[in-house]
C-alpha cells in the first residue's frame, strides 16, 4: 500500500524526489525566490517581453475588454444569420437543443499531378544540387576540430545521411553504393551529430526562404502560421524513450517524432516518448527553432492543449491557434466571462464560469517568477510545462490555469467567428500531415517504418537525417517552382497565382532507391534544363494546381 500510494503521489504531483530529474518540486525548477525579490525588474526588462512588463490590471482590462465585446459581436452574427456555417437546431417549443459547426478537410496537395512531367532525379543528384546552390555541408564540423586533418568529401557526407536516415547500415550502404566503408564509418563517427545536421538543415530552410515564391506560402497577412503534430515510429532496438502502445505500436516499442512545420518546411524537431504529453513540448519546440523563419502563430490538433499552453504561448508572444473537435461541447464547457454568469443568459454562446480577476492579481507576481524562469531556460521546458499542466494546483497554478481559460476563451470565439480562421488552422495541420508522409517515406526505403538507433543519440541523429533529407527535396521543389513562379508573373499573373499554390513537398519524380552514385559528378541537375524539358511537351496542368 505504501508503494502503490508514493507511485500514486509521484503521478499527481503531491510527492516529490529532490534529486531527480522528472520529480522534483516545481519550487526547485523556478529561480531562486530571494534572487527573484531582488533582480526582478532587471530580468523583465533584459526579455524585452511586452506583456510580462505590463500591469497585471491593464493587461486585464485589455482581455476584458476584447472577450466581452466578442461575446456580443460573435453571438450577434449567429442571430442574423451571418455566420452560416454554425447550424442551430430548435425542438418543438423552439427552444435551442444544440448547435453544430462542421469543417471540411483540405487537400494536403502532395504529390501534384503537376510533378508526374519532371525527369527522375536520383536522391543524391538532389543532394548534390542542394549543397551547390546552399553550400550546407559545411556545417558538418569534425567532432574534435583541432584534430582534423582533412575536410571528409561531399559524397560520404551525402551517403551517411542517406543511410542514417533510411536506417542503412554502413555495411549496406558499402554494398549499394560507390563509397568505401572505412570512408563511411569514419564520417559517421566524426561528423554525424544531430547539432551538425540540425545546423545543417538551418542552411537549407534559410536559402528556401529567400526564394520569391516563399512569401506565397504565407497562409495569412500576421506571418508565417506553423503546426505542431507528433508522428509515431516503431524502434528496431529497446531504449529509455522507446516505450509500449498497442495503438500505434501493436507489440513493438516505438517513440514519437514531434515537428514544428512551416511553409511546408519542417523547421524542428523533438524525439520524445510515446509516453509524453505532446502539449508539455509546445513552447519548448517552438523556442527551439533557430532558423531565420519567424514564426507568428501555431496551430495544434487536441495533444498540443492542456491547462496552460494558451497562456504561455500568448504571453511569450505567440498566437496559439489549435483545431477543436467536438467544438460546441468545448464550448458549453470551457468558456469564461468576466461578468456574473446569469448576465449572459440571452446568448447562443456563453460562459460557464466567471472568471476570478482577484485571484489572478494577487498571484501575478508569483505568475510572473514562472515565466520568467521559462523564459531564462533555467531548467527543460518541458519539465516545468508538464509540471503546470498535470499536477495538483496551488493557489498560483490556479491563477495561471484562469488566466489560460480567459485567452482560450478569446480564441473559441473567434474560431467559431470566422471560417477563414478554422481554413488557415486546417491547411497549416494539413501541412505539417504532408511532410510526415514525406519523412515515412524516407523512413520506410530500407523496409518497415522504424527508426535505427541503439540508444537516445543515435535516435536523434536518425531523426535528424530525415529532416535535413526531407528540407533537401522540399528546397529543389521550390526553387524549381519558383523559377516557373517569376516567369509567368508578369505576363501571366494567373498561373503564377495557381503556380504558387502548389506544394512543394512531393517526391513521385525523386527515386530514393536503387544502387547510389554518388560519385558520379557528370551527373549534375542543372535547373534550367529540367524547366525546359518541363515546359517542352505540352501546356502545364494548371487546374491540378487550382
Amino acid at each position: 500500500m505504501v508503494y502503490l500510494q508514493l507511485f500514486k503521489g509521484l503521478a499527481d504531483g503531491s510527492v516529490f524526489v529532490k534529486d531527480s530529474n522528472g520529480y522534483r518540486a516545481l519550487e526547485d525548477e523556478l529561480i531562486d525566490i530571494e534572487y527573484w525579490t531582488n533582480h526582478k525588474h532587471r530580468l523583465l526588462a533584459e526579455l524585452n517581453m511586452p506583456l510580462l512588463s505590463m500591469s497585471i490590471t491593464t493587461l486585464l482590462s485589455r482581455l476584458e475588454a476584447s472577450l466581452e465585446q466578442k461575446y456580443i459581436d460573435v453571438n450577434q452574427r449567429i442571430e442574423t444569420g451571418e455566420n452560416a456555417a454554425l447550424k442551430l437546431r430548435y425542438n418543438k417549443r423552439k427552444e435551442l437543443v444544440k448547435w453544430t459547426l462542421p469543417y471540411v478537410r483540405l487537400d494536403d496537395g502532395i504529390n501534384n499531378p503537376f510533378y508526374e512531367k519532371l525527369p527522375v532525379s536520383g536522391i543524391g543528384d538532389v543532394l548534390r544540387f542542394v549543397d551547390e546552390q546552399t553550400d550546407f555541408l559545411a556545417a558538418f564540423t569534425h567532432l574534435q576540430p583541432k584534430y582534423a586533418k582533412s575536410i571528409p568529401e561531399a559524397e560520404v557526407l551525402n551517403a551517411c545521411i542517406l543511410a542514417n536516415a533510411t536506417g542503412l547500415e554502413t555495411k549496406k550502404m558499402k554494398d549499394i553504393s560507390d563509397i568505401k566503408e572505412k570512408d563511411l564509418d569514419n564520417v559517421n563517427k566524426n561528423f554525424q551529430r544531430s547539432q551538425t545536421l540540425s545546423a545543417a538543415s538551418d542552411v537549407i530552410m534559410n536559402h528556401t526562404a529567400k526564394l520569391p515564391i516563399f512569401n506565397q506560402y504565407n497562409l495569412s497577412d500576421y506571418g508565417v502560421h506553423a503546426s505542431v503534430d507528433g508522428q509515431k515510429f516503431t524502434t528496431r532496438y529497446n531504449t529509455i524513450k522507446s516505450r509500449y502502445s498497442k495503438k500505434y505500436f501493436g507489440t513493438m516499442r516505438g517513440l514519437v517524432m514531434y515537428t514544428l512545420s512551416a511553409n511546408h518546411m519542417p523547421l524542428c524537431l523533438k524525439v520524445i516518448g510515446a509516453n509524453e504529453h505532446e502539449s508539455h513540448f509546445l513552447l519548448d519546440i517552438v523556442e527551439s527553432n533557430t532558423s531565420d523563419v519567424e514564426v507568428t502563430a501555431v496551430s495544434g490538433d487536441m495533444h498540443s492543449i492542456n491547462r496552460v499552453n494558451f497562456a504561455l504561448m500568448n504571453l511569450f508572444g505567440y498566437k496559439f491557434m489549435p483545431r477543436f473537435t467536438q467544438i460546441a461541447e468545448t464550448a458549453n464547457n470551457r468558456l469564461v466571462g468576466f461578468n456574473n454568469v446569469s448576465s449572459y443568459e440571452k446568448y447562443i454562446l456563453k460562459p460557464s464560469k466567471q472568471v476570478d480577476k482577484a485571484l489572478i492579481i494577487k498571484e501575478w507576481d508569483n505568475i510572473l517568477r514562472i515565466l520568467v524562469s521559462l523564459a531564462l531556460k533555467q531548467t527543460t521546458q518541458s519539465q516545468v510545462v508538464r509540471k503546470l499542466s498535470s499536477f495538483k494546483t496551488n493557489a498560483t497554478l490556479k491563477a495561471l490555469i484562469a488566466l489560460d481559460q480567459i485567452m482560450m476563451s478569446d480564441y473559441l470565439l473567434d474560431y467559431i467567428d470566422s471560417q477563414e480562421m478554422r481554413s488557415v488552422v486546417q491547411a497549416s495541420l494539413c501541412r505539417g500531415e504532408s511532410y510526415h508522409q514525406l519523412s515515412g517515406t524516407i523512413a520506410k526505403v530500407s523496409g518497415g517504418k522504424s527508426l535505427r538507433g541503439k540508444n537516445e543519440i543515435e535516435l536523434d541523429i536518425a531523426a535528424e537525417s530525415i529532416r535535413l533529407i526531407a528540407n533537401a527535396v522540399i528546397f529543389y521543389n521550390a526553387t524549381l517552382l519558383a523559377y516557373l513562379y517569376q516567369f509567368y508573373l508578369k505576363a501571366e499573373p494567373d498561373k503564377a497565382n495557381k503556380i504558387s499554390r502548389l506544394s512543394p513537398v512531393a517526391w513521385q519524380h525523386i527515386s530514393f532507391i536503387g544502387k547510389y552514385e554518388f560519385y558520379n559528378r557528370r551527373v549534375s541537375i542543372n535547373i534550367q534544363e529540367v524547366i525546359d524539358y518541363f515546359m517542352s511537351d505540352s501546356e502545364i496542368n494548371f487546374l491540378a494546381a487550382a
